[in-house]
C-alpha cells in the first residue's frame, strides 16, 4: 500500500512514517524537510494544490500533522488550530476524494474527553466536550469533519486518541517517559502509535468512522483499549512496567 504520512518530520511522525515503511511504500510531507525518507515533500497544508499533488498515487493517509508550535524557519501561512489545522484537514480530505483515496486515520487526542475526568472509566462513545481551548477545540472539529465527510462519501476513517507519548529507544528525550506525565494512565510509546497506524491502516473497520483509544495495557487502565484490541488485533508492546514501578511523581508535582 502506498502512503502517505502528514506530519513526517515531527516526534511522533519520524517514528510512524519509518515503522509504516517496513509493511508499506511510504511518502512523508511536513513543513520541515524529511532527510530520512526517500519519498518525502515540503508543503504547507493551507494549500489545497500542495496537498493534491502529494497525494499522487497514494492509496491511504496517515494524518499526523497539526501545528503545535512555531519552528524556526518554517512559516505555514496560517499556523493555528483553525487554519492548518481544521482547515488544513478539510484540504486533505477533498483532495483525499479527489485522488479516489479511500482510507484515513486521523490523529486526535483523549484531551478533548477532559471534562468527562471526573469518571474513573472513559469508552471511545464519551461524547466530548472540549471546552474553548485552541487545541482539544480543533482537534473535536476535526472529528467532526471526518465523521461528516464519511457519511456523505465513500471514504473510511479510523480516528486514533490517544494522550502522552514518550520514548525508550531515542537519547535526548530523557523525560519523555510515562511517570513523568501529568496523567501517566493516558501514555504510550512512539513504537506502539506507529503499530495502531498500521493496523487502522489495513483492517477491516465494522463502519466508515470508528475511534480507537491507543494506550498502555496496566491494571485499573482508564482508558480501555478493549475495542483497538478486539477490532485490530492491538497489542502494546512496549509497556514497559518498569517505569509504573518507580514509584516516582509526575512533572505537575515535580513543579509544585
Amino acid at each position: 500500500m502506498n502512503v502517505l504520512v502528514t506530519g513526517a518530520a515531527g516526534y511522533i511522525g519520524r517514528i510512524v512514517a519509518r515503522d509504516l515503511a517496513q509493511h508499506h511504500q511510504v511518502r512523508g510531507v511536513d513543513m520541515r524537510p524529511m532527510s530520512a525518507l526517500k519519498d518525502h515533500r515540503v508543503i504547507d497544508l493551507n494549500d489545497y494544490d500542495e496537498i493534491y499533488d502529494a497525494l499522487e498515487g497514494m492509496d491511504a493517509i496517515a494524518h499526523l500533522a497539526w501545528p503545535m508550535r512555531p519552528y524556526e524557519g518554517y512559516a505555514p501561512t496560517d499556523g493555528t488550530e483553525m487554519g492548518a489545522g481544521v482547515r488544513g484537514l478539510f484540504h486533505l480530505l477533498q483532495a483525499a476524494l479527489a485522488r479516489g483515496i479511500e482510507r484515513i486515520v486521523f490523529q486526535s487526542t483523549i484531551n478533548i474527553t477532559a471534562p468527562s475526568w471526573d469518571n474513573w472509566r472513559l469508552i471511545e462513545a464519551e461524547s466530548p466536550r472540549p471546552g474553548s481551548h485552541g487545541y482539544t477545540l480543533g482537534k473535536m472539529l476535526a472529528e467532526e469533519l471526518c465523521q461528516t465527510f464519511t457519511r456523505q462519501h465513500p471514504i473510511t476513517i479510523a480516528v486514533i486518541r490517544f494522550g502522552g507519548v514518550f520514548t525508550l529507544e531515542e537519547e535526548g528525550f530523557e523525560n519523555a517517559a510515562p511517570d513523568l506525565h501529568p496523567i501517566p494512565s493516558s501514555c504510550v510509546e512512539r513504537r506502539d502509535t506507529a503499530q495502531a497506524y498500521h493496523l487502522a491502516l489495513s483492517k477491516p473497520l465494522p463502519g466508515r468512522y470508528e475511534v480507537f483509544h491507543i494506550f498502555h495495557e496496566r491494571p485499573g487502565e482508564r482508558f480501555p483499549i478493549n475495542k483497538a484490541r478486539d477490532i485490530l488485533g492491538f497489542r502494546p508492546q512496549y509497556n514497559e512496567e518498569q517505569l509504573w514501578r518507580r514509584g516516582g511523581v509526575s512533572s505537575r508535582e515535580r513543579k509544585e
